[in-house]
Formats: C-alpha cells, sequence, structure tokens
C-alpha cells in the first residue's frame, strides 16, 4: 500500500512514527520536492505527458514511487496529493490567475517573491511568493521543460512557448543568474484585437484605421518597428487579419506569436538545436517559401540573418511583413542593414540599401502601445547617401497622464506619393 494511503486524516506525521519522515509543513516545499526528484530522474516524462505522447498514468505511477521512496506522508488522501502535484507541473500555480486574465500582457518574476505584471501598459506588482529559491528554480525547470525546453546547470537559460495559453515564456536559472532564478512571460491575447479595438484602445485614431484597411487590399510591403512591448506584434496581427481573404500567407516565427485568425495562412516555426536533427532557421523558412505560390510572407520578429531573405522577398515582387526593433521609424533601415550584412551574401551595403528603397513600402514606428510615425519610403539617394521618406503620419506626444500612457493628437501629415498611390489605384482605392 502507498505510504499516502490512508483512510486516517492526520496533520502531520510524527517523526519517526510508522517508518514515516515528517511531511514538509509548506505544501509548496512538499509538492516542489516530488516535482524536483521527477524532473532529476525523468524530464522526458513530464514533456512526454505535457504532449500527449504519453499517458498521465504513467506519471501517476512515478509520483507514487516518489511518495513511497520518501515516506512523505500527511493528512491528505493519495489522490488528493496526485493532484497538488499535477496541478503544480501543468498548471501556472500562483500565476494561474493572471495567465487566465486578458488584460494582462507580461508576467515577471525577478526572486521568488518579487512579481509584477503588465495590464494596459501598466506595471503592477502581485502578491505572489513561492516559498523560496527553491521551489521557484523548480518551477522554472518544469514550465521550460513542460513546453519541450531544457534548463540545467549546462543549459541554464530557455525559451519556449505555451500554444494552449498563447504565451512566450523566458525562463534562466544559476549559474547564468547571479540573483537566482528569473523567468518572463509575453501573453497573447486569445481572441486578437482588431483594427476597431485598437482605434478604441487609442493604438489609432479612424483617419490611420482606414489607411491600413486600405494598405492591407493592396500588395504593400510593411515594417513594423519599436522597442520590446510597444505593440508591433499586436498591429501586425491585426494587421494579418485585415489582408483579402483569398491571400496565401506564409507566417514564420522563432516562437508563434502572432497566431492569425484569416483562413490559408501557413504558420510555421524555426527547430532549435535541441530539438534534435537538423536546425532550421528563419531565414530556411523565407528562403523555402519562395517555391509555396505565396502571396505575402510574414516574419513575426526580425532579428539576425533572415532580414536578407526578407528584403529578397519583397524584392522579388511578393509582398512581406515583419517586425523589428529600432529606436525609431528612421532608424529601422539602419536596424534592418545592420543584419542583413550578417548574412554574408556578398552584396555591397549600396545594393542592399537600393533594395529596401525599393521593396519596402511603409515603416510604422510604435511607442507604448501606440503608432507615434508612419513613413512611406520614396526611394534612396546614393549621391548623399540618404533614404527619401515622406511622413503619412504622426502622434504629437505632449507629455504622459498619471498612468504612464502617451498624450497628444494623430496628426495627417500628406498623401501617398506616386508608388503607395499607384497600389491605391490598381485596386480602386481613391487616394486622400
Amino acid at each position: 500500500m502507498p505510504a499516502v494511503a490512508t483512510h486516517n486524516k492526520y496533520i502531520f506525521a510524527c517523526p519517526g512514527r510508522n517508518g514515516f519522515s515528517t511531511y514538509p509543513e509548506d505544501i509548496n516545499t512538499f509538492v516542489s520536492n516530488v516535482t524536483f526528484n521527477i524532473l532529476r530522474d525523468s524530464p522526458e516524462l513530464v514533456a512526454d505527458v505535457a504532449s500527449g505522447k504519453v499517458s498521465r498514468d504513467v506519471l501517476e505511477m512515478a509520483i507514487i514511487k516518489d511518495l513511497d521512496r520518501h515516506k512523505y506522508h500527511m493528512g491528505l488522501y493519495r489522490e488528493d496529493m496526485i493532484r497538488k502535484v499535477f496541478d503544480f507541473m501543468f498548471g501556472y500555480g500562483e500565476l494561474q490567475s493572471y495567465v487566465e486574465d486578458e488584460e494582462i500582457t507580461d508576467i515577471d518574476g525577478t526572486r521568488y517573491n518579487e512579481f509584477v505584471i503588465k495590464r494596459n501598459g501598466l506595471r503592477l506588482k502581485i502578491p505572489v511568493n513561492l516559498g523560496n529559491e527553491k521551489i521557484f528554480d523548480t518551477y522554472c525547470k518544469l514550465i521550460a521543460i513542460r513546453n519541450g525546453g531544457i534548463l540545467n546547470e549546462n543549459d541554464c537559460h530557455c525559451r519556449v512557448t505555451d500554444e494552449k495559453y498563447r504565451l512566450r515564456i523566458n525562463v534562466s536559472i544559476r549559474p547564468r543568474n547571479i540573483s537566482g532564478p528569473t523567468i518572463s512571460i509575453r501573453k497573447h491575447r486569445r481572441k486578437s484585437l482588431t483594427l476597431d479595438d485598437l482605434v478604441e484602445q487609442d493604438m489609432i485614431n479612424e483617419e490611420m484605421h482606414s489607411f491600413i484597411t486600405n494598405l492591407a487590399s493592396t500588395d504593400a510591403t510593411v515594417l513594423f518597428c519599436g522597442k520590446g512591448a510597444a505593440g508591433k506584434t499586436t498591429l501586425l496581427r491585426a494587421f494579418v487579419n485585415a489582408l483579402p481573404e483569398m491571400e496565401r500567407v506564409l507566417i514564420a516565427e522563432s516562437d508563434p506569436e502572432i497566431y492569425p485568425d484569416k483562413p490559408y495562412c501557413i504558420e510555421q516555426r524555426i527547430k532549435k538545436q535541441n530539438e534534435g536533427g537538423r536546425p532550421v532557421t528563419l531565414r530556411d523558412l523565407v528562403r523555402d517559401g519562395l517555391t509555396m505560390s505565396l502571396d505575402t510572407y510574414c516574419i513575426g520578429e526580425i532579428v539576425g540573418d533572415e532580414a536578407l531573405e526578407y528584403v529578397k522577398a519583397a524584392f522579388t515582387g511578393h509582398r512581406a511583413l515583419a517586425t523589428t526593433h529600432s529606436e525609431s521609424a528612421e532608424d529601422a533601415f539602419g536596424r534592418l542593414l545592420t543584419l542583413c550584412k550578417s548574412a554574408n551574401s556578398g552584396e555591397s551595403e549600396k545594393m542592399l540599401k537600393e533594395m529596401m528603397a525599393k521593396s519596402i513600402d511603409v515603416i510604422f514606428y510604435l511607442k507604448s502601445f501606440k503608432v507615434v510615425d508612419v513613413l512611406e519610403t520614396q526611394g534612396y539617394d546614393a549621391e548623399n547617401d540618404k533614404f527619401l521618406y515622406n511622413r503619412l503620419f504622426r502622434f504629437d506626444i505632449e507629455g504622459e497622464d498619471d498612468m504612464g500612457f502617451l498624450k497628444g493628437r494623430f496628426i495627417k501629415c500628406g498623401k501617398p506619393g506616386d508608388r503607395l498611390a499607384a497600389k491605391f489605384y490598381r485596386k480602386g482605392i481613391a487616394v486622400c
């Protein structure tokens, strides 16, 4: 009979009583100890159960064996103990309610007792305490392993995705972290925000909504840029969902983040080295897409040499959409150029600049979940080594309110130039 199976409910077993060891007084410590032992002895079992490859019964037997081996005993029936361990292994524990809150976009833990969330762009403390560093360490390893990652002393940093909850999770532990384990969770809404929703949330105004809708109906190539958490992916997702229904789109990402609602989208992600077989990069995905009869390429985030394939795809007449980090709309091409050079393709800097100027039509720059600049690319002046732009919209920033949101007003700065106007004209759209 398993050590925890009893019809007599004790609060705690006394040391040495009936051969049982004292049960840890903190339930988190108990659950963490059992989970730690399972992860140490057979981490692949947790990952296989999480993915549905192995029955939960197999993991349940492993839990029972661990309980018996360490002679844990408490005034709960065996089934209750097993359920608590399963809840810890496959839920998010004290963070679960925040994971399920649609208004929260980020959950970050810098210590076992230091957690914050970001709600509507504002960072707030939350009363979460996992007990101690060991429990937090086990928690981080568990989340990484069950989502297909590896986290241990040799591989002490991991980035994984939970597709059920649409989470991008970044975790790291000692020895990389001097201060102990940390976790950063970026959440994406299960119900995507539409362009109408973005007007309501003041990311864009009605005039910009009309412009983006018209832009989506053309074959214009668009780049969305800004700092981290500026709203780039949110706007890109709304743009993808506004594309014509029959448009065939390849969405290539390091980790799933876009989750399109539009039909006829092919969603692909990279294959990391720890997943076995030949690794597949973002550059591979975009390059291979040239044989797939696509209308549009969409790269979730350009961070490396895939920048060159993005520019090449756009230069060959395909629509190409992407996000990247930059300090301003004007800096976006500088960032893209630096990443293109890392591909060592042989193209000169001048050639790359000309390709970008001819193929990328519009740049959206976002800051604090607001579109603050929209530039139309009009060409590249080789003699003076500068890109030529036509500013279409900007947000005149007047400051921040008490909640930290940008105050100001949207300004329409000009009409689309000849190249963009021609794209509108071919779709029967009047340029205003």
